[in-house]
């Protein structure tokens, strides 16, 4: 999609193959060269191979560029077909039809590939995992920790919210608005803004909406 940082990019693609997929370096490159060019010869992989051992990638550029792709795909999936399109047609115009039939193919592969699906939804709700391994661990005391429970339940209501699972959504707000409703005249003071927060979440979730899972309830501890 650049070239400013082409050889960095292709040398990460040749340790990930090397370091996960388990191929030796030759076959890395012979692959990293038919992926971008659409053939292998001789000279492209001896340079792409040659490239890699000049400037052999660290952790922290492996771990930059795969941060990118899982932004990119968690993107993918959640653009409509009307964005895509014009995605592709823009960058058609720019860098050639062969590199817009390139990227169309890649993301329709992603699109109908159910483990990246899979694998999308697990990274989106990953922030979410401590309030869930909480929640799932059933050591509350509930006449205590229930402010707590209630933020944990709040915290992954949004997260589900953010990925379209809206029916999921709501039952996590719903139990932390009855947390908030039985307990919660103890703290009447923070009892008056947790309610309507959540009835307005709640309602905006059976209006179909999406929520912002970045906005914290946790000042209502």
């Amino acid at each position: 999609m650049r070239e400013s940082d082409g050889r960095l990019r292709r040398n990460v693609c040749i340790e990930v193959l090397r370091a996960i997929g388990g191929k030796p370096v030759d076959k890395a490159a012979a692959e990293v060269a038919t992926l971008l060019l659409g053939r292998q010869t001789v000279g492209s992989v001896s340079r792409i191979r040659v490239d890699y051992y000049q400037r052999r990638p660290g952790c922290g550029d492996v771990d930059f560029f795969f941060s990118q792709f899982l932004n990119w795909r968690a993107w993918v999936f959640e653009s409509s077909k009307e964005r895509l399109a014009f995605i592709r047609r823009s960058y058609g115009m720019e860098l050639g039809q062969a590199h817009r039939r390139k990227l169309s193919k890649l993301i329709q592969a992603i699109r109908r590939d159910p483990e990246q699906r899979a694998r999308n939804r697990s990274w989106l709700l990953e922030p979410g995992e401590p309030q869930r391994s909480r929640i799932e661990s059933h050591h509350w005391d509930p006449s205590i920790d229930w402010q707590f429970l209630a933020t944990d339940l709040w915290t992954l209501g949004r997260l589900h919210a953010e990925i379209h699972e809206l029916a999921k959504a709501r039952a996590l707000l719903e139990r932390a608005l009855n947390l908030w409703k039985t307990p919660g005249h103890h703290v009447a003071h923070r009892q008056v803004e947790a309610l309507p927060a959540l009835e307005f979440e709640i309602a905006r979730l059976g209006a179909g909406q999406t929520l912002d899972a970045h906005a914290s309830p946790e000042n209502l501890n």
